[in-house]
């Protein structure tokens, strides 16, 4: 998938943090926009990790029922292997604002986390870097107008793994990508474990009211026909 301007893409030294994922963590990740090629669906599942490298393989599922294969290595210090793919999935874990996307390119130097926010994926509320980014073309012919695409990135802070792409052409989503499920955490459980005893108390107290409201109505009984 093309995610970013191919013009923020560079390969330089390698150094920096270790990556957070591990052989076996996987993400599934619905699709949508015309920039998506038709497909609807995309599995990314870690083949390996070897120093800064993480090696992914996507399975991609297509709206029609065909699906494709394909395996992809991104370095958290440099970014893909293949620089002008723009398939930023992965970044260093715990990156702060004002740290680079990828520090082992000066071409990055720019490209730096924005902010930091929690948002909901996968039924939990995660910590998110963020990034937005722009190209803009001025070229003009009369059947080519400038342009300006935007692409928003988000990577979970805690994984370093990506969530969310939402990438505009004009004004226009041509690429939307959010996580739809995922091996990396489990479903927050704070919102279930308040109703589920405020629920069993509510239970039992409809209960006890109901044995004391008996209780006094047989009593008032037995007293009027006594």
């Amino acid at each position: 998938m093309m995610l970013f301007p191919t013009s923020l893409s560079a390969v330089g030294d390698v150094h920096g943090a270790s990556p957070a994922l591990s052989p076996g963590n996987w993400a599934h990740y619905a699709l949508s926009g015309n920039e998506s090629q038709g497909a609807v669906d995309a599995l990314f599942t870690v083949q390996r990790v070897d120093g800064n490298n993480v090696t992914f393989s996507d399975l991609d599922t297509f709206s029609d029922g065909h699906t494709t294969m394909e395996t992809v290595v991104v370095s958290i210090s440099t970014g893909p292997t293949l620089p002008s793919s723009g398939q930023y999935f992965v970044i260093s874990p715990q990156k702060q604002l004002g740290d680079s996307v990828y520090p082992g390119d000066h071409h990055y130097q720019n490209l730096t986390i924005q902010d930091l926010t929690t948002r909901p994926y996968v039924s939990a509320k995660r910590q998110i870097a963020h990034v937005h980014a722009y190209n803009s073309s001025q070229i003009y012919t009369e059947t080519t107008p400038p342009s300006t695409t935007f692409e928003d990135f988000y990577w979970d802070y805690s994984t370093g793994m990506f969530t969310e792409i939402v990438k505009s052409l004009n004004g226009e989503v041509v690429l939307h990508v959010t996580m739809s499920s995922t091996s990396l955490w489990e479903p927050d459980s704070s919102i279930d474990s308040l109703l589920i005893p405020s629920a069993v108390v509510s239970l039992i107290s409809a209960g006890l009211i109901g044995i004391i409201l008996v209780g006094r109505y047989r009593r008032k009984t037995k007293r009027f026909s006594g």
